[in-house]
């Protein structure tokens, strides 16, 4: 297989299982406001979930962006080694053990100091709601270490352009998550809060089994040694994301800190600002995974075989596509939230009126999506570059920034601040991002991504005009309108000859062809041998 056809093959790999995660997640939001709405109990779960997230995203949110380019070459220089790159794979043990220690030491500390966190945080809820968002952390607080495992193990199988597997995992984990809340959900907040440890678990065991061999493998001393410096090399690189992520990452409990203070006197406000997260992080997994996780090994192989003109290339390419999915998911969303919303979570508990709220949270949160999508491909350009400061620094003062508009703005305009400041400065610390990015390279980065924004505005206006069709005259509500849009705006970027779209149909063509030869291929054989 070639590497276009590689390469075309593991888009749709991720993007699939994403397009799968995304569901199963809004079929788990959807349990969740069928029987908690935007109740007390909500509110509870938010606050305590945000708590190991962010320590989790702190330790390891960063791990792949230095860990993947140094794997890709060491994987490389070892295969004389031996068959499985020895080399490789004691890099990638000793930073999981790394991992596991410091994320298990952080998981222990937040079980333990539960309640004074949560009085510290949360104090402005009532009393029976801070006793359950202590008891949720406490059970919660092992995510820290489950997390910070799927994160290193997508970066081993990543770094060996290996996505099949990860992808797995991530939708039988959410899966089992959404099985077991549904059937156990309704008991206790505490119930759901387990299906999130479970899920997290199952994912865990899928992802690192196949790795055991490789992790396994016996090594001298000497050869132990020899890694020391790589080891430092990549901790250097690495602090500078560490320090920028105690920024960065704290920002979710910043949002539900503030909520907290309006739940006080009417739950429902972290709620809120929950599902509006959640369902914006999962169009962020859209523009993100598919592309960026995909491109980030593709752009080290290219630069280390042909510079930085290679390097170029292929990053431009892949904006040209981010851009290609991030404008119909933008419009889209904000010209139909409240029906997206209505059909997604209006049920039970939910009532209209938390539609309503949720929905023009969504659509104030557009900017973070379109923001951070860009902010992340341009991230990994940095890091395939060896540099970590500069993406640091500047996600850093964004952050401060953004924490000070967003107090600002929460006592002028309430929630609707919190989510305005996110998109603001998202979308500007994306733009002086990709400005400096361009200036640090000597090959053009977005040559014909202009031409790209302008059909995916034509594409997305037609794709939105045939989905208000489907809604407005009942066709299966947003189960049908989104599916009919997405053909329609396939179908106009090839009509009006977008060249990103026109290769991508074709290398699928391709590789479909190749695919239905092979089996028919088998097939004869078989038949042969019977």
């Amino acid at each position: 297989m070639t590497e276009p056809q590689r390469t075309t093959r593991n888009i749709a790999i991720v993007s699939a299982a994403s397009f799968a995660q995304i569901v199963i997640q809004f079929l788990f939001q959807r349990v969740l406001a069928r029987i908690y709405g935007a109740d007390a109990e909500a509110d509870a779960l938010a606050a305590a979930l945000a708590l190991p997230t962010m320590f989790a995203a702190m330790v390891t949110g960063s791990l792949g962006y230095v860990l993947v380019p140094e794997l890709v070459a060491r994987f490389s220089e070892s295969a004389g080694e031996g068959a499985e790159g020895r080399g490789g794979w004691r890099i990638a043990a000793l930073v999981g053990l790394l991992t596991s220690g410091v994320s298990l030491a952080i998981a222990s500390l937040l079980y333990v100091c539960a309640a004074p966190i949560c009085r510290w945080l949360y104090g402005d809820l009532n009393a029976d709601t801070l006793q359950m968002t202590v008891q949720l952390l406490r059970i919660l607080s092992v995510q820290v270490l489950l997390t910070g495992l799927v994160s290193w193990s997508h970066t081993v199988h990543h770094s060996r352009h290996s996505f099949l597997v990860p992808a797995l995992a991530g939708v039988s984990g959410t899966l089992a998550t959404l099985a077991l809340a549904q059937l156990y959900g309704e008991e206790n907040i505490a119930a759901v809060a387990w299906a999130i440890n479970l899920g997290s678990v199952l994912s865990v065991a899928i992802q690192i089994w196949p790795l055991l061999p490789g992790l396994l493998q016996r090594s001298d001393m000497a050869a132990w040694s020899q890694d020391y410096p790589r080891l430092m090399r990549m901790c250097g690189l690495l602090w500078p994301l560490l320090l920028g992520a105690m920024f960065m990452r704290i920002d979710p409990v910043v949002d539900r800190v503030l909520a907290a203070q309006l739940a006080a006197e009417e739950p429902g406000a972290i709620a809120h600002i929950n599902y509006a997260t959640r369902i914006a992080m999962a169009l962020l997994a859209i523009g993100t995974s598919g592309l960026s996780v995909v491109a980030f090994p593709q752009l080290a192989g290219r630069l280390e075989r042909e510079g930085q003109a290679g390097f170029a290339d292929h990053f431009g390419l892949a904006f040209r596509r981010l851009i290609l999915l991030v404008v119909p998911i933008a419009i889209g969303f904000s010209i139909f939230a409240v029906w997206i919303v209505r059909d997604l979570l209006q049920q039970g508990e939910f009532t209209s009126d938390d539609t309503r709220v949720v929905a023009g949270l969504i659509v104030a949160m557009m900017g973070m999506f379109v923001g951070a999508s860009c902010g992340d491909l341009l991230a990994r350009g940095y890091y395939v570059l060896g540099d970590t400061k500069t993406p640091t620094l500047i996600g850093s003062a964004s952050i401060l920034v953004g924490l000070a508009l967003k107090v600002s703005m929460f006592y002028w305009l309430g929630i609707w601040g919190i989510a305005l400041s996110i998109s603001i400065y998202l979308v500007v610390a994306a733009i002086v991002m990709a400005w400096h990015l361009a200036r640090q390279t000597t090959e053009p980065l977005f040559s014909g991504s202009l031409t790209s924004l302008m059909q995916s505005l034509v594409g997305a206006l037609v794709a939105c005009g045939i989905s208000w069709f489907v809604y407005e005259f009942g066709w299966g509500k947003t189960w049908g309108a989104a599916p009919a849009g997405a053909l329609s705006y396939l179908g106009i970027l090839i009509m009006i000859r977008n060249p990103d779209a026109l290769l991508l149909v074709q290398r699928m063509r391709r590789h479909w062809v190749e695919v239905n030869r092979q089996w028919r291929t088998k097939k004869l054989k078989m038949n042969h041998r019977f």
